[in-house]
């Protein structure tokens, strides 16, 4: 315990010893007259609470002072009530007001916990719970007392009915908290014990003593379980799974309370009495139990909202979700257009701050779209992670003229956001026109969200902030996409798809000194399908590691049986990022080279600049592991990509192969030339073999030669041939080209 702790504790703690010692004398002076066993109960209470808060360890500051505090009510309470047993404050017996008052502690103690201990709002108050508890049990003791025969004057029975409906509301309450809380049931318990035994001394004592102690002893009872058992934590409360197994808890305990009521009704109905306080407390009873019943229904209409809302809203930017667009789709009364647009950078954002500033900027973006499309008469929705949808009327051509302004409220969004200005964010749409005529068409009314969907892959086809209208291109592209993939896994999986070889040529000797396996598909539908054409396809839908595996086979098995690698040629094969990150690829490549004796250096494995870009990725791990194996890495289409010349030095790159858009600029009016010298120039000072492509004139042969690139590739020389042809090329020696005239 912390130094101000314990001071502020022995402060509490002397505060009450200022309390303790007068009331210790007016007990010794009035011990005659008073009623000893409440005069010493009273007495060994507030002792207690001049100890406790230097004795309790843990719990917080105020949990303790609220517990010394109720306590050192009902000692007082007590106290006076012993010292005093035969005192009228007005008409009123003085034992029941004090003893009223001593619970008065409790009361507040109970009150407050109640408001606090449901986290679930939706449910009715406990508060209500405990006041219905509390009328019925103060209904039920009076008619006990009444009919026991303690009874007396008007202001006695006043008086003895506060006392009653005050403890009676203590022992409930304490009962619906321990009924809730479970951990509270032995310090609710000596609390709801205390109630019980106040009631029972203030209204027996003076005609039947020994009940009267009786009741004294149960405070005593319940003094010591409040020392032993008062939680640590302060306040308590819960929601969640704890919160909905507690109502259950509820449900079941109010059986016996109503069971009791029903019970007294009965025994009012046998043998009734003229008891006006009896009446006003069956009053009472009535009354809170229609407040109850209210409570309940306006708990069940509050959560019905809540649920409603949460089903049909984005908890996060509080737009409508999914459900709430597939309702919208199918009661249009008028031609409307569905726009998905989704958002472009926002991984960057999340990746560099954190998911927090990622949803910030989220809930910006749709914040700001709603206003734009609001506007407009449109409604916003959120249907994915990174995806918004807006509703607007009017026909597609209208509404596109509104997509500008909309785009550009959304790439706004990281401007509202600190730090976050930096990373921008684009968004790209896909926009669907929504017929009207499909109210009650659920299956109809997605239809445009499919549609909608398509143009948005269309639009992100292009690159870039943009949009595209669903038509039928769109339609026509998209349904060729599905056949391509379907087509595309079966030839992968009967081996459909071919592999040609064009030749790679030394521009200074004219000779093949490695080939370049390349994909070819002709499919019996379809016809002859370009590679761009089907290799998107086939990352689209996750073929490309069967389909390189494929290619990867055929090509070694092929060039072995050609005798590429037994005249010391090299073979080339194209392997995608997604092959390099797929598990046991490099396995794989160990064991085909096993399987024909292959020496690792005369497999080349061509690679696109983007596997690079990520340092400490799996698949430049898997790259370092290919190379210490003793296969060649070959940079693809070198000048096109992000050209990050700091690779090169960090991972076993062997080969560069420029890009034919540049070989085709070494002839132009532009700096095309002086570009590829120094790519060439530069890795012949790495000790990089050049691969240059797309060499297609003589010109450009020449030029290569003059500035020193070793190999050349393109049509200039060869197509990609047939399997059968591969002997022919390697033997084959293709002019040299005269140096250009400058």
């Amino acid at each position: 315990m912390t130094f101000p702790r314990l001071a502020w504790r022995a402060a509490l703690s002397t505060a009450v010893l200022a309390v303790f010692v007068p009331l210790a004398y007016v007990g010794e002076r009035r011990w005659d007259e008073a009623v000893q066993l409440k005069l010493l109960l009273g007495l060994a209470c507030l002792a207690v609470c001049v100890a406790l808060p230097l004795v309790v360890r843990g719990g917080t500051r105020s949990s303790t002072s609220r517990w010394v505090l109720a306590a050192s009510v009902f000692s007082v309470g007590t106290i006076v009530a012993g010292a005093y047993p035969a005192l009228l404050i007005g008409p009123f017996p003085a034992p029941h007001l004090l003893h009223a008052v001593s619970l008065l502690g409790m009361l507040s103690l109970t009150v407050q916990q109640l408001r606090v201990a449901r986290v679930v709002r939706d449910d009715e108050s406990l508060l209500v719970e405990a006041l219905l508890f509390g009328a019925i049990t103060a209904s039920v003791s009076w008619d006990v007392f009444a009919r026991c025969g303690y009874r007396g004057d008007g202001w006695w029975n006043t008086s003895a009915a506060l006392v009653i409906a005050v403890g009676a509301f203590v022992a409930a309450a304490t009962a619906v908290l321990a009924v809730e809380h479970p951990r509270l049931r032995l310090a609710h318990l000596g609390i709801a014990i205390g109630a019980a035994g106040t009631v029972l001394t203030a209204v027996t004592s003076t005609r039947d003593p020994a009940a009267g102690n009786i009741g004294a002893v149960m405070g005593v009872v319940a003094a010591a379980m409040l020392v032993a058992f008062q939680p640590r934590g302060g306040m308590v409360r819960h929601g969640g799974t704890a919160a909905t197994q507690a109502v259950r808890r509820m449900r079941l305990a109010s059986l016996p309370v109503v069971a009791l009521l029903v019970a007294d009704t009965v025994a009012f109905a046998v043998s009734p009495r003229a008891d006006g306080v009896q009446f006003v407390f069956i009053a009472v009873v009535i009354v809170v139990a229609a407040v109850r019943q209210a409570a309940s229904a306006r708990a069940i209409d509050r959560t019905h909202a809540r649920l409603s809302f949460q089903a049909l809203h984005d908890s996060l930017t509080g737009l409508g979700n999914r459900a709430a667009l597939a309702e919208a789709l199918t009661a249009p009364d008028s031609a409307q257009s569905l726009v998905i647009l989704e958002l472009g950078g926002l991984d960057d954002v999340t990746d560099v701050l954190g998911v927090a500033v990622g949803e910030e900027v989220l809930r910006a973006a749709g914040a700001n779209l709603r206003e734009h499309v609001t506007a407009h008469g449109g409604t916003t929705f959120r249907v994915r992670h990174d995806e918004f949808a807006v509703l607007l009327p009017g026909r597609p051509e209208e509404v596109v003229t509104h997509l500008p302004a909309a785009l550009a409220a959304i790439s706004a969004a990281p401007l509202q956001v600190t730090g976050a200005g930096r990373f921008p964010v684009e968004a790209v749409a896909g926009v669907a026109c929504v017929e009207a005529g499909l109210r009650g068409q659920e299956a109809g009314a997605m239809v445009p969200l499919v549609h909608a969907d398509l143009a948005l892959r269309a639009a992100r086809a292009t690159g870039g902030p943009g949009w595209s209208v669903y038509s039928g291109e769109v339609a026509s592209a998209h349904a060729r996409r599905l056949l391509l993939r379907e087509r595309l896994a079966l030839a992968v999986a009967e081996g459909g798809v071919d592999v040609h070889y064009q030749p790679i040529v030394n521009f200074t000797t004219g000779r093949v000194e490695k080939f370049e396996a390349l994909a070819r598909w002709d499919d019996v539908q379809l016809g002859r399908i370009s590679p761009v054409e089907f290799i998107a396809v086939a990352e689209e839908s996750n073929l490309v590691v069967a389909l390189g595996e494929h290619v990867l086979r055929r090509a070694v098995a092929s060039a072995h049986a050609a005798g590429v690698f037994a005249s010391g040629a090299r073979l080339a094969v194209n392997v995608s990022v997604v092959q390099l990150q797929s598990p046991g690829f490099a396995d794989v490549v160990r064991e085909i080279l096993g399987h024909y004796r292959i020496p690792p250096h005369l497999l080349t494995l061509e690679l696109t600049e983007s596997v690079f870009l990520d340092s400490d990725s799996p698949a430049e791990r898997v790259v370092t592991e290919l190379a210490a194996l003793g296969c060649q890495i070959a940079i693809d289409d070198f000048g096109t990509g992000y050209s990050a010349f700091g690779y090169l030095d960090r991972l076993p790159v062997h080969v560069l192969k420029v890009d034919r858009s540049l070989t085709q600029s070494m002839t132009g009016a532009g700096n095309g030339l002086s570009v590829v010298t120094a790519v060439v120039d530069l890795a012949n000072r790495l000790g990089l073999t050049v691969v240059v492509e797309g060499v297609e004139t003589d010109e450009e042969a020449a030029i290569c030669r003059q500035i020193s690139a070793g190999l050349g590739q393109g049509w200039l020389y060869s197509a990609a041939v047939t399997a059968d042809r591969i002997s022919a090329e390697l033997g084959r020696e293709y002019p040299v080209s005269a140096e250009p005239v400058r």
